[in-house]
């Protein structure tokens, strides 16, 4: 992907709300992830509950391409067949624009380290995925294998 392109996605991705549902994982409250921020509340239930790391994922719209509903749907069940699957814990979730005028329907999956998160965002065709760690900030994983961290000091 050209550098045009990743930074015209990340800044939508940055601008995008990721709303958890209220769920066991989240202590029955809706919780709301920003890329770049600390979500101390959240971590403390999810510390609770003995997670450390989580994947915020979708199988919709591969590649940031709108592609028809019900081709999205079948995707997002495949998607949710398989992380339960894999005996993961799942909740209801949607990524959502600022201003309301663009969603896709999303999963929080408390306990899926990053490896396993780009490698459903690549099965899924996703440029990227949210991850993050307790007590540490929500993070853009592009499942190209380049990340938005910011490099470490010298």
């Amino acid at each position: 992907m050209d550098d045009s392109k990743r930074e015209g996605l990340l800044k939508a991705y940055r601008a995008t709300r990721y709303v958890i549902g209220p769920h066991a994982v989240t202590g029955g409250e809706e919780r709301e992830l920003r890329v770049g921020a600390l979500h101390p509340a959240l971590d403390a239930v999810l510390e609770e509950r003995g997670h450390r790391e989580w994947a915020f994922l979708t199988a919709w719209n591969p590649g940031s391409h709108p592609r028809d509903k019900n081709e999205n749907q079948r995707a997002q069940d495949q998607l949710l067949s398989q992380l339960i699957a894999g005996g993961w814990q799942v909740a209801a979730a949607v990524g959502q624009s600022e201003d309301g005028n663009w969603s896709e329907p999303s999963f929080f999956v408390p306990g899926l380290c990053r490896a396993e998160a780009e490698r459903f965002g690549r099965a899924y065709g996703q440029v990227a995925v949210l991850v993050g760690r307790v007590g540490g900030l929500a993070e853009l994983l592009f499942c190209d294998g380049e990340d938005t961290r910011p490099a470490a000091a010298p």
